[in-house]
């Protein structure tokens, strides 16, 4: 196989995997906010990534939100369930199906509905508008507004609960609830089996790498050798960065000009995360086929980035893998940086060696 041809597989492969990311999901969304706007309306499930996720439209399927803010608006429907986890959840508009979700506080507004039995585990419940169904709440604080209407059973395990005349047609009592703080082990956020998504993630990884390898080999050459010469002042970098950065994001964002350019930090400091975990398992990768004196392989390089990814995936099934994955990561950013300064700088020193070499040991052309 030649480099040419080598080169055009990975990106073909690349191309591969991140074309089947909808695959896990029938409509994935991600980003800063996540809306679905009003008129319009998603055909099938969602599943939404975000800081802030509001649905102002029609959902005919199921919902599945992840973010620091969730929000069914007054205007905004959904067809099937809701599920999810958030920092503050708000329902003002109307769910279908059945709703479960963890939550910092929970907040059911005066003509949000809840049409399916609700499970809710939340530090603060807050209930003014409708549950046809039976209502479960497993907070800290619950207060039941005198507006709010429950048609099944209103069950409560709460420090603080307050009913202040809502209308009830079941039992409303004080229970044991199993599920410790929402039926945790009921709500299947993104109900993929872990060695799926492991392999998913170890695709991406390889995706990545590859495209890298392919189209700035020579970079990668830099980072490689800063990696590995330079191992110590890498992670130092790469753990001020880490540190650094968002303190930094925070600071531009108390001001409303900021924002927009903290939402891009936030961005590069995400890819910056992404390419310094793929970068520390290449190193880990290239140390490996350098301790097996297998340097002098066509496609060295290309063997230590499998080597290295496929370890990182891996070491999500021990003990103490985070902490691995952690400083992979830092290292990786690390060199990054450097090898990026040293561009800027000019200061790059020795050429690095061509990232392919031949069978014969000597350098591809």
């Amino acid at each position: 196989m030649t480099l040419t041809a080598a080169r055009l597989l990975a990106v073909l492969f690349a191309i591969l995997v991140i074309a089947s990311a909808p695959v896990a999901a029938v409509d994935s969304r991600a980003g800063g906010t996540v809306v679905i706007a009003e008129g319009e309306t998603v055909a099938d499930d969602l599943e939404a990534v975000g800081g802030t996720v509001i649905v102002r439209g029609t959902v005919d399927g199921s919902v599945n939100a992840v973010g620091g803010t969730v929000v069914i608006a007054p205007t905004g429907v959904v067809r099937g369930d809701l599920t999810g986890a958030a920092g503050a959840v708000t329902v003002e508009g109307r769910v279908e199906g059945e709703t479960q979700v963890a939550a910092g506080s929970f907040v059911l507004r005066e003509g949000g509905v809840l049409v399916g039995d609700a499970e809710v585990g939340a530090g603060e419940a807050l209930i003014d508008g409708t549950a046809e169904g039976t209502l479960s709440l497993d907070a800290g604080t619950v207060v039941v507004g005198a507006g709010a209407t429950v048609g099944g059973d209103l069950l409560y395990d709460a420090d603080q609960f307050t009913n202040e005349g809502a209308s009830v047609a079941g039992d409303v009592r004080a229970t044991q609830f199993d599920f410790g703080g929402v039926a945790v082990e009921d709500v299947q956020l993104f109900a993929i089996p872990s060695w799926l998504s492991v392999a998913y993630t170890v695709l991406a990884h390889l995706a990545l790498g590859g495209l890298l390898l392919a189209l700035l080999p020579r970079f990668v050459a830099e980072v490689g050798d800063v990696g590995l010469t330079r191992t110590a002042r890498s992670g130092g970098f790469g753990l001020a960065a880490l540190v650094v950065g968002p303190v930094l994001l925070v600071l531009v964002a108390v001001t409303i000009v900021g924002i927009p350019l903290a939402l891009l930090g936030a961005v590069v400091y995400g890819v910056l995360l992404w390419v310094g975990l793929v970068f520390g398992a290449y190193l880990l990768g290239t140390w490996g086929v350098r301790a097996l004196d297998r340097t002098d392989a066509e496609y060295a390089r290309w063997y230590a980035l499998l080597g290295g990814v496929l370890l990182v995936g891996l070491s999500r099934f021990v003990p103490g893998g985070g902490l691995f994955r952690l400083a992979l990561t830092v290292i990786g950013a690390g060199a990054v940086l450097l090898a990026l300064n040293a561009r800027r700088t000019g200061e790059r020193g020795e050429e690095p060696v061509e990232p392919e070499v031949g069978s014969s040991g000597d350098p591809a052309a």
